[in-house]
């Protein structure tokens, strides 16, 4: 390749790109880490002090509590599985914290933990909007087993009225809650609409610590007449907030990894809260709930309410065991991709069982994608071939027609049925493996399986494979110790110079240029690449350098031999 002036440009300008792309990225809000490593502390607010307000689709309230000695509170109450953790608020009988202790944060120095931001975004928590309610906890915190019940007597203005409140931990990350509502003294009791809220949730890389490359914060849900929705965490206000609120089978907050669902025995009014941690709209902490009809109590004459929720990490086998349509909060793709990315992966999990390694999973699902395309790919190939060597006739026609297009147009065509060749016989295989090069990018760019788990010296499947920084003599802001040296992206990179300069491809220069930058461009914008996105890129690499080199032996091969 020639180093013209041309291309000492783009390669300077790709080297900056590289050098900068992790402060651009920060400054876009795609690969923020958190200040601070270490899950969030619960905040939660005092027996005597109001709760926080929250942005909702109601006017901010806040929710005083009835002055009382501390020493009346009950203490918190802890609720340990196999998988999760809950800590139950002693004062709200809410759900203050979740937490992972299977999934650890970026350094894996301590568990994924989603703690309620604010009053509202406590799971299970029950508020009435615009109404001051006073709450007093009625005896202590009582733990059955797999099970926590509070009770408590809500005062508002029309009346006093007991909520008891159980919730229970069930295997899969379901969590139950069961409310029973019962007027206080010997008069009925019009209760207010209120909320029930499904919990509140925090962009990935602060919750974790990881590096994303696409943001996919935000609120699901499924319409009563099962349409599904979602809307972005960041978006505008009016567009965030919906208007009227739909009625939904399920609906829920979600990120790149985890999501908590609510869902009820009956479509619900869906209830909508966002805040901004310290005002930071690139930081947004959104939450999803039930809206509750008003209602009236009858002394002696409970009534009952049951909810359900699933928090957890994005497994397609739970989500779709939680409720319908569930595992579309995977967003592994856009449209009909969706499908086809979510039957990779369940193909990919299937290998993963079978072999019991994701590493050798992915390699193994690309060698099966790229066979099934092998004689797709052979016969673009073989194409492009005679396309090659009638490159010299067609440079001719050009100059001799180069007046007349009608007839350069007719006399090429003339050419491509004389010699065989059809010009669309190339593009067709490359045009057919797009949608499920997109659709296995966005599989294995989101699949929480991939996470912390190793192959070969790759620490970290859904991370780049640093081995080791480059250590730089200027300490330069974007780069901190130096540039890391990511191996799997840099082979990536020079199969593809390998397999350029055995593709057949014309003798335009122009267009061998753009070929020849096409690695340095793609080293630029895929250096920080997830690993299990390399190696599947890698291994495809390989692959059709082999193919290659087998047509290009077969071709070779005398005509005698090749009858036999």
């Amino acid at each position: 390749m020639k180093f013209d002036k041309e291309t000492v440009i783009v390669l300077g300008t790709c080297m900056i790109l590289m050098l900068a792309w992790p402060s651009i990225s920060e400054f876009m809000g795609w690969s923020k880490p958190r200040s601070k490593p270490v899950p969030a502390q619960v905040q939660t607010a005092p027996a005597q002090t109001p709760a926080a307000p929250v942005q909702a689709q109601t006017a901010p309230v806040q929710i005083p509590a009835v002055p009382h000695a501390a020493a009346n509170v009950p203490a918190n109450c802890t609720l340990t599985g196999d998988d999760l953790i809950l800590e139950v608020s002693g004062a709200t009988g809410a759900v203050d914290s979740l937490t992972f202790r299977k999934y650890l944060n970026s350094d894996q120095t301590a568990p994924i933990r989603i703690a309620a931001g604010d009053a509202a975004g406590a799971l299970f928590r029950y508020f009435i909007p615009d109404v001051a309610t006073g709450a007093l906890p009625d005896g202590e915190l009582l733990r059955s087993g797999d099970s926590v019940t509070s009770a408590r007597l809500l005062t508002i203005p029309q009346g006093r009225f007991k909520l008891v409140q159980t919730v229970t931990l069930d295997a899969n990350y379901v969590l139950r809650c069961r409310c029973t509502f019962t007027a206080a003294g010997t008069v009925p009791v019009v209760v207010p609409p209120a909320v029930i809220s499904g919990g509140a949730m925090g962009t990935w890389h602060e919750l974790s610590g990881d590096k994303i490359r696409t943001v996919s914060h935000r609120l699901d849900y499924l319409t009563a007449s099962g349409d599904f929705d979602d809307v972005k965490a960041d978006a505008d206000a009016e567009k965030f907030f919906l208007n009227p609120a739909p009625r939904v089978r399920w609906a829920g907050v979600s990120n790149k990894y985890f999501c908590i669902l609510l869902k009820s025995g009956t479509p619900f009014t869906l209830w909508q809260g966002r805040r901004f941690a310290d005002g930071d709209r690139k930081r947004p902490e959104i939450a999803a709930g039930m809206k509750l009809p008003a209602m009236t109590l009858l002394p002696g004459v409970p009534q009952t309410l049951e909810v359900s929720v699933y928090a957890g990490p994005k497994v397609m086998s739970n989500l779709a065991a939680f409720a319908p349509d569930a595992e579309k909060v995977m967003h592994l793709a856009w449209g009909p991709l969706n499908y086809l990315a979510r039957f990779l992966l369940w193909v990919l999990n299937a290998l993963q069982q079978l072999c019991g390694s994701y590493g050798l999973s992915i390699i193994i699902l690309t060698l099966l994608v790229r066979t099934v395309f092998y004689p797709l790919t052979a016969r673009g190939n073989e194409s492009m071939k005679k396309m090659q060597k009638v490159q010299p006739q067609f440079k001719e026609l050009r100059e001799k027609y180069k007046d007349n297009p009608q007839l350069l147009n007719q006399k090429m065509a003339e050419l491509y049925r004389k010699e065989g060749v059809n010009p669309f016989a190339g593009c067709l295989p490359i045009l057919l493996q797009i949608p499920i090069f997109f659709a296995l990018y966005a599989m294995l760019d989101n699949v929480i399986g991939l996470r912390h788990v190793s192959f070969l010296w790759c620490r970290n499947l859904a991370a780049a494979d640093t081995v080791c920084r480059i250590p730089l003599f200027v300490n330069l802001p974007w780069i901190g110790s130096g540039i890391p040296v990511n191996p799997l992206v840099l082979v990536m990179t020079a199969l593809m110079v390998v397999q350029q300069r055995m593709t057949p491809m014309a003798a335009d220069p122009m267009q061998k240029k753009m070929m020849a930058m096409m690695p340095v461009i793609m080293l630029v914008f895929l250096y920080d690449l997830p690993s299990g996105l390399t190696l599947y890129w890698t291994v495809s690499n390989i692959f059709s350098i082999v193919q290659l080199w087998l047509q290009k032996r077969r071709g070779r091969a005398p005509v005698a031999a090749r009858s036999n």
